[in-house]
This record gives structure tokens, C-alpha cells and sequence, in this order.
């Protein structure tokens, strides 16, 4: 169902509870440990990236920066502990406080699907530790065609987006380009979100964001089974806000160009990946009259390949990439190599297995080894700080580690399945994690060299249930991560004359667990009437270390109970859904970093939609009763944190518009 609105204008309307129901079947056919989210579903809301997008999803929770660049938070891992991938590609962000996080750096436009899994299952890509969000562009279709994309919306929101594409035998090629803009939102309260951090005053109601993305895509078949694709984008962000942090995005380009082959079941892919960003705070009172009075230029590069074929019922793979990153900063005169040119080397090799190894039985099962080698520039990294805070001045690793998961799918009866899976894969500390190095007046901020690879240990139990009418998916899981990095206060244990503070911030490995789990229902009550409904939770604690100024056992950023419940009228051509948004209240926080409780909230969404003769149009109120709330916080974002709540958007109106040709 990936083009949803076209091909139910060609049908008759007794086919609306046959095509919703055959969508969500399309997609439990798939790995039941593998979740999607189509193109339709993107577009028929008013989220802004990819990441506020998700949360449609059960497990999916956001970070909230500002309006828009959301971090993805997936069953409360977040950052590296999950990877966030583009056709297969590694887009990491250049900024140390995540302004620019994978998700950011794709166009909604350039979207066919996404694609989750949740837990370490995902055997084809090192560091998914607890689990992959694969973002995968569009393919053009066979002849010539036009699409534009109008989307319109509160807060002087606008986002426009045409498409030109063909496709025959032999060629195929598309080029897209999209502007967004958006002025900063108001709360429920009336209130920009500029007003609670220290913006200037004539920035108060200025952009919040304005975005340039190009893209293009050819491919060409030379011969039958044979296909030669290349494909290119760049992404142009000016002026982001981001209250949450001190200071702002004046720019983030990226460019992201993928090479690949493939001979019938065999695939060759090579890609690279930049990212620049500058950040400051010339629109922020702490500037003053100089154009700014602290500012981080960083970078980011990735070059990266696979090679994989099938053989039979095997998957055979190796998988190589270079990551480097490097941010400078400036304040109050002085000039520091926060992330010194730090180059992560990686190796793996991998191998999955399926068999249905009876009528009712298949079997999923998956290896790889991986090698991987952190490395800081010795010439620009702050080894006083190391030395001062963790008693080392190392400024290379290297880790060697397996990875291996295996899934069992059991058909109980016609309408029946029950799954398990059991999986452990692990992540390396971040080019951040070991050698961040930050001199500051009170608190510094530092790496730990010295950290140990996450390693996360998974059992996932669930059943599905589908008949005509009625689909359900119960799944719960259960985590134990050994050498969980967690944020912590530490004590300078050695001294040094260039170190003045006693106390940093910085990283150290400890045990966790985490557990939870989500269930998700569908129900057609009639032949044009359908009920959805979801609910996800999870939960984490962690050991203590009190010599380490680890005294809480909860784990930072792990989001409540969230249910999401929904009505919709479809009659094929045209419908209308209310759907309501629920969140308990987060109580269990990390008081060592002094996260707070975020109280529980209810919101009431509307949109009608429709479409004629390639004509697709959607409109809606998102928070319709303009209600005041926050998804879940935490104050652990150092080390540019402003500690301001930043409040979710008040009442919400937006019109989506397609025509296609």
C-alpha cells in the first residue's frame, strides 16, 4: 500500500476496509520483529522531520530541541545505542548536542518507507545494539511523472516539494527539491517557544528554521539482473533554533552520495557521508553586543561500503566504514579541541539463516564479528583533562567483538503466530563518550577513555493475531545491557596545573536493564469504520556506583506509558480520523543529573482527508483543545544545555496537498 490515496481513487468504495486491513497485513507478513511506517502514513500528518514522524510507531518516544530536528528514542535507547540509517548509509551528526541527529538529514519527500527493528536483531549492520531505524527513498515508477507536494501550516509554517521522475527498461532517474520554513510555535499557553530560553528580543518571533534539500537518483540496467544505481543529496538547514541548548544552528549542510551495484543476488554498495555544522549564540542575550560570545565548529565524514550476497537460504555479508569527527570550540577567548579529530575504523563480517523448517515453524537465525578502532588526533587532544578526571592519557582503542541473535516464529492456528527471539549485539563509545574534552569555569566536561563497548543481551516474546477484521501484536521484551554508558559526575582524582575545577561531567560504563514492551490493534467495526489503538512502555534501572557519584538506579531519558487511540471513517476516496494521544506521568528520574518529573498529558488530533483524479489532499488540527504539556525531559544534554523546558506546540493546523502526474 505505498501509494495508498492513488490507487483508491480507481476503486470502488467497498474496497476501503479491504485496503486498510491489507495494509497492516503487508506488514505482519513482513518479520514480526520488524515494524514500518509508509509513505501515506508520513503524509497524512503535521510532523516536521523523521523523527516526530516515528512516533506514530509503538516503542517510539522523541527528544525535543526545538521545532524540529527530534531525537529518536526507541524503547528508551537513544543516540548510538540504536542506529539510524539512510538506504543504508551512516549520516552522523557533526553537532556534540545532537542538532543535527541522522534522522534530520532526509526529506520527507525523499521517503518511500521506514522501516524499525526493535532489539538487537539487525544482524546486516555493526552497532545496532538495541535496534535499527532504516529510512528507504524512493524508487521511480515505469513511465514519466510529476509530483508536487504543498504543505502548509500554523506558525507560518510552509514546506514545498516537486518531484520530476522516469522509468523504462533500461534507465531510470528522478530529482526532487524542497523548501521548508517555519516561525517558532506557540504552547498551548500562547507562548513562543523563544520566550523561555534568552533570546534577543528581535529574535523572539524570527525563523525557527528555514531548509534547502536537492536530491537525485539514476539508475541504469544493462543487462537482465544486472543494476547500476548512483544518487546524490544535499541538505541546506539556516537559522535553527534550539532553546533547549545555548545556542543555535547558523548552518548544517550535509551531502550524502551512495554507488551501488547489483547482480542478481548479489549487491555491491559504496557511500560517503558530510556533515558541517556552526553553532553560536549571536541570537541569544549571553552574546551581548559582540556577534557571539561562544561557538563550536564541527564536522563530520563517513565513508563507508558492503558487499553481500544470498546464497540459498544464507546471507553472507562484509561491511566496512571510516568515521571521522572534529568540532572546535570558542569562548571567552580561548580555543579547545573538544572532539579531536577522532577516526572510528570498522570491520565486520556477518551471515543470517532462514528456513521455514516446517508448515508451521521458521527459523531466523544470524552472526557477525565486528572490529573496530577509535583513534584521537594525540597533537589536539586534552590529555591533562583525561589524565586529571579518568588517570589516562590513551588516545587509541581498539575492540573486538560477536554479535548473534536468533528468532523463532511459530504458526499456532490459522489466525495465530507466537515469536521469540533471542539477541546480543554490542556498540562502541562514541567518538564523544572517550575523548570530549571541555575546560569550563565550574564543571568540565570530559570523555572517558577508558570506557568499555555497550553489550546488550535482549529476549522479545510476542503474539499476533489476525483474522478479517481484527489484527492484534503483543510483544515484551526484556534488556540487561552490561556496561551501559552513562552520564555521571566525576571528581578530579589527579592533579594537574592547567585543570583548575574539581568536578566534570563525563561518561562511565555501568550495568543496566531494561524491559517493557508494546501492543498494537487494528479493528474494521464495519466495511468503512476502523479502530486503532496502541500502547508502549518500558522501563530502566541501573546499578549503582556511589564512589562514582552514582547513587540513582534510574536510567536517564526513558520515557512513561504512552497509548494512542483512533477512529477512522474511510469510504476510499475520502475520510476522517480522531485519534487521541495519551502520556502517564514520568516519574522515575535520574536525580544525579538532576532530571525532573514531567507530568502526564492528553491530546485530541483531527484530520479529514481525500483525493480526485491525482489530487490528494489532507487537513487537520493537531492538540485541538491547545493544551499546554511537555513530552518527557532530561537535563543531562551537556554540555551546552540551558536547562529551559522546551513545551510541545499548542492548537496546530496544517493542510497537506499532492498532485500527481
Amino acid at each position: 500500500m505505498k501509494r495508498f490515496f492513488m490507487i483508491t481513487a480507481l476503486l470502488s468504495v467497498s474496497y476501503a476496509q479491504e485496503l486498510l486491513l491489507k495494509e497492516v497485513e503487508v506488514k505482519a507478513k513482513k518479520e514480526t520483529f520488524k515494524d514500518s511506517l509508509e509513505v501515506r502514513e508520513v503524509r497524512e500528518n503535521s510532523a516536521k522531520d523523521v523523527g516526530e514522524a516515528l512516533t506514530k510507531l509503538g516503542g517510539i518516544w522523541k527528544i525535543r530541541k526545538g521545532g524540529i530536528a527530534n531525537d529518536v528514542v526507541l524503547r528508551g535507547f537513544y543516540r548510538d545505542n540504536i542506529n539510524v540509517l539512510i538506504d543504508d548509509q551512516r549520516v552522523y551528526g557533526a553537532c556534540p548536542n545532537r542538532m543535527d541527529p541522522p534522522a534530520f538529514h532526509v526529506d520527507f519527500s525523499e521517503v518511500e518507507k521506514i522501516e524499525l527493528i526493535k532489539g538487537p536483531f539487525d544482524i546486516r549492520h555493526q552497532g545496532s545494539m538495541a535496534g535499527l531505524v532504516h529510512i528507504i527513498t524512493k524508487k521511480p515508477e515505469r513511465g514519466f511523472h510529476l509530483k508536487l507536494n504543498a504543505n502548509a501550516g500554523s506558525f507560518s509554517f510552509i514546506n514545498l516539494s516537486p518531484v520530476v521522475s522516469y522509468a523504462d527498461d533500461k534507465f531510470y532517474g528522478l530529482a526532487g527539491h524542497s523548501y521548508k520554513y517555519s516561525k517558532p510555535y506557540k504552547d498551548g499557553d500562547g507562548n513562543r517557544f523563544t520566550q523561555y530560553a534568552n533570546y534577543k528580543p528581535q529574535f523572539i518571533n524570527s525563523k525557527a528554521f528555514e531548509i534547502n534539500t536537492y536530491w537525485t537518483k539514476f539508475g541504469f540496467i544493462p543487462f537482465e539482473n544486472h543494476e547500476l544505481e548512483i544518487a546524490y543529496t544535499k541538505q541546506d538547514a539556516r537559522h535553527v533554533l534550539y532553546p533547549y541548548l545555548l545556542m543555535d544552528a547558523i548552518y548544517d549542510k550535509t551531502d550524502r552520495f551512495n554507488l551501488s551495484y547489483r547482480l542478481n543476488k548479489a549487491r555491491f554498495e559504496l557511500y560517503y557521508t558530510k556533515v558541517d555544522h556552526w553553532m553560536d549564540d549571536r541570537y541569544r542575550l549571553s552574546s551581548r553586543m559582540m556577534p557571539w560570545s561562544m561557538a563550536t565548529d564541527a564536522k563530520s565524514k563517513t565513508y563507508g561500503g558492503r558487499i553481500e550476497g544470498e546464497l540459498g537460504s544464507f546471507l553472507v555479508g562484509f561491511e566496512a566504514y571510516k568515521r571521522n569527527w572534529d568540532a572546535v570550540n570558542y569562548m571567552m577567548g580561548n580555543t579547545q579541541y573538544i572532539i579531536p579529530d577522532v577516526d572510528t575504523d570498522s570491520l565486520g563480517v556477518y551471515g543470517e539463516y532462514k528456513k521455514k523448517l516446517s508448515e508451521k515453524l521458521r527459523l531466523v537465525a544470524g552472526m557477525r564479528l565486528d572490529s573496530t578502532k577509535t583513534q584521537a588526533d594525540s597533537s589536539k587532544a586534552n590529555t591533562d583533562l583525561y589524565y586529571a578526571y579518568k588517570n589516562t592519557r590513551s588516545t587509541s582503542k581498539t575492540d573486538t567483538y560477536p554479535s548473534g541473535n536468533i528468532q523463532i516464529f511459530y504458526e499456532l492456528s490459522k489466525t495465530t503466530e507466537l515469536f521469540a527471539g533471542l539477541g546480543h549485539s554490542v556498540r562502541v563509545p562514541d567518538p564523544q563518550e572517550r575523548y570530549f574534552a571541555l575546560k569550563r569555569m565550574t564543571f568540565d566536561w570530559v570523555g572517558n577513555p577508558n570506557l568499555k563497548p555497550s553489550r546488550n543481551t535482549e529476549l522479545d516474546l510476542g503474539i499476533k493475531y489476525s483474522t478479517g477484521r481484527l489484527f492484534v501484536k503483543a510483544t515484551a521484551f526484556y534488556s540487561y545491557v552490561k556496561d551501559y554508558i552513562t552520564v555521571h559526575n566525576q571528581q578530579k582524582i589527579n592533579s594537574v596545573m592547567s585543570v583548575m575545577s574539581n568536578m566534570a561531567r563525563s561518561y562511565e560504563n555501568i550495568n543496566a536493564q531494561f524491559f517493557g514492551g508494546e501492543l498494537d490493534s487494528r479493528l474494521a467495526i464495519t466495511d468503512s469504520l476502523f479502530f486503532f489503538g496502541g500502547l508502549s512502555y518500558v522501563q530502566a534501572k541501573k546499578d549503582t556506583k556511589p564512589e562514582k557519584n552514582i547513587t540513582s538506579s534510574n536510567v536517564a531519558e526513558i520515557p512513561p506509558l504512552k497509548a494512542r487511540l483512533a477512529i477512522r471513517y474511510d469510504r476510499g476516496n475520502y475520510f476522517g480520523e480522531v485519534e487521541t494521544v495519551l502520556s502517564a506521568t514520568q516519574y522515575r528520574v535520574d536525580k544525579d543529573l538532576n532530571e525532573q518529573k514531567t507530568s502526564g498529558y492528553g491530546i485530541l488530533n483531527f484530520k479529514v482527508g481525500g483525493n480526485y483524479k491525482g489530487i490528494t489532499i489532507t487537513a487537520g488540527i493537531d492538540n485541538l483543545l491547545d493544551k499546554k504539556y511537555y513530552d518527557y525531559l532530561s537535563y543531562q544534554r551537556d554540555p551546552f544545555r540551558s536547562g529551559v523546558k522546551v513545551p510541545e506546540p499548542g492548537r496546530t493546523f496544517y493542510v497537506n496537498a499532492s498532485y500527481v502526474f
